[in-house]
């Protein structure tokens, strides 16, 4: 965001930025362990007085339910054993941003601490700022950028919600993959949506139909690795506004149709050299090849990829888009462009070289993804490590011994991450026990749930 020119007098920027957008309201907010952003809308003087420096108290419920708002029992954070106490939402004052289409709108990213003052281990932009400091502690810079996979159905939300969200309606039909003819059609919200993310100062490389009807993929040009996790978030929150005001309904959701083809948020990544902007995965010797460097690099994501699984697959949904052959990695597996595997190499002689993690889904956290990508990519530089031989044509077709597959379910990715010692030595083990618990809860909910295919398959029958 705005972190080219360091902020000297908070209070006179945030003044001066009032005055040139005639700014009314400010919309801050946080990002929880789902990945959603909440918080609160401030009035302008208040923010100016007050805010902008020392945060708003808010309930620490933020990481004490679930997306749907449903109280978590038996979390070791927080509950009525802890009577919900506050927490602190400090703004980031570089990502402060005038909302476009929103007059005397503006909105800034807040980062989460403690009543007093020390940063929250939960916060999952604070553990992303965590693992960025370990990198720059050894003398890298993380680069990346993210794709995002989305789909438009017809019908506001609430509209889809009354109908028990059942035959959703595309926003197009049938499969028309990188149609321009297509294409033309859907640029009346594709377009908004460019236009309005490059006004928050996030570019949109490219956008495409997919693969799926009424899917649409977007590609965020490269950036530091906080400032690529904060526009993951503002543009999946400005789908979802612009989508609602066309009367659509985007969803982020792994796999909505068993038919369909689900949606990815892979991430493109890097480092750089802090010093001079040296691109460290670069191989002018042997562009065939990535670095030293980006080989370890690219080891650790291989050997990270089975204890970081709970993080690139959230909810039991995001088991189904792995399944089998879906375009996305489902074995601790790599290869040169192949995008069979779950890292994908892509290695030249310039800045162009990077690596590419096709496990997650669109539907996790950006801020976790990021952060446990920078993990496992810093453990494998830091532990020497040389990845497995790449794998040649077809990864779903290989024989791999249990040790290389990905686990296929929520229940079994959770347990995997509470015992991993990456996880735990990276992110912190009071954020791992967290958010192993919300994914024990997110399992529970499943299985004490009725769904529509048992009562077709079961209901009459037995």
């Amino acid at each position: 965001m705005n972190d080219e020119v360091p902020i000297t007098d908070p209070k006179r920027y945030v003044e001066e930025f009032i005055s040139a957008h005639d700014i009314k309201v400010f919309k801050i907010g946080a990002v929880d362990i789902d990945g959603l952003w909440r918080g609160k809308r401030i009035s302008a003087r208040y923010f100016l007085d007050a805010v902008h420096v020392a945060g708003t108290n808010i309930c620490n419920i933020l990481f004490g339910w679930d997306l749907q708002d449903t109280l978590i029992p038996n979390l070791t954070y927080t509950g009525w054993h802890t009577g919900y106490p506050d927490v602190n939402l400090r703004p980031d004052l570089s990502t402060l941003r005038a909302v476009p289409g929103e007059p005397g709108v503006a909105l800034v990213i807040c980062d989460i601490y403690n009543t007093d003052g020390t940063p929250l281990p939960l916060s999952p932009r604070g553990v992303l700022q965590h693992v960025i400091d370990r990198a720059n502690s050894l003398g890298y810079t993380p680069i990346y950028a993210y794709e995002f996979e989305f789909y438009l159905f017809e019908g506001a939300p609430r509209e889809l919600a009354r109908h028990a969200w059942r035959n959703l309606d595309p926003i197009s039909d049938g499969n028309h993959t990188y149609s321009v003819y297509r294409d033309t059609g859907t640029e009346h919200v594709l377009g908004l949506i460019r236009d309005r993310l490059l006004e928050l100062d996030v570019f949109i490389e490219t956008s495409n139909s997919e693969h799926g009807a009424g899917q649409f993929e977007v590609n965020i040009h490269y950036a530091d690795a906080m400032r690529a996790a904060d526009s993951a978030l503002l543009l999946k929150h400005t789908v979802k506004e612009i989508a609602a005001q066309h009367g659509l309904t985007a969803s982020f959701m792994a796999k909505i149709r068993t038919d369909q083809a689900g949606s990815s948020g892979h991430v493109h990544q890097s480092l750089i050299d802090p010093a001079d902007g040296r691109p460290l995965f670069a191989n002018p010797g042997d562009r065939t090849q990535l670095s030293e460097i980006g080989a370890a690099y690219l080891a650790g994501l291989v050997d990270g990829a089975r204890d970081f699984t709970a993080i690139y697959l959230p909810t039991v949904n995001s088991y189904k888009r792995v399944e089998g052959g879906q375009w996305a990695g489902s074995s601790a597996t790599w290869g040169v462009d192949n995008r069979t595997v779950a890292i994908r190499s892509i290695p030249s002689a310039g800045s162009s070289a990077r690596v590419e993690n096709r496990i997650p889904g669109a539907d996790a956290n950006p801020y976790l993804v990021i952060a446990a990508n920078i993990a496992s990519g810093l453990n494998g530089l830091e532990q020497g490590m040389s990845a497995p031989p790449a794998v040649q044509g077809n990864a779903y077709e290989q024989e791999l011994s249990d040790s290389v597959r990905l686990p296929d379910n929520l229940s079994a990715a959770t347990q995997l991450f509470a015992a991993s010692a990456l996880a735990k030595k990276y992110l912190g083990e009071e954020f791992v026990r967290h958010y192993a618990e919300t994914r024990e809860w997110e399992v529970h909910q499943y299985r004490t749930a009725v769904t529509d295919w048992e009562i077709a398959r079961y209901l009459e029958h037995i």
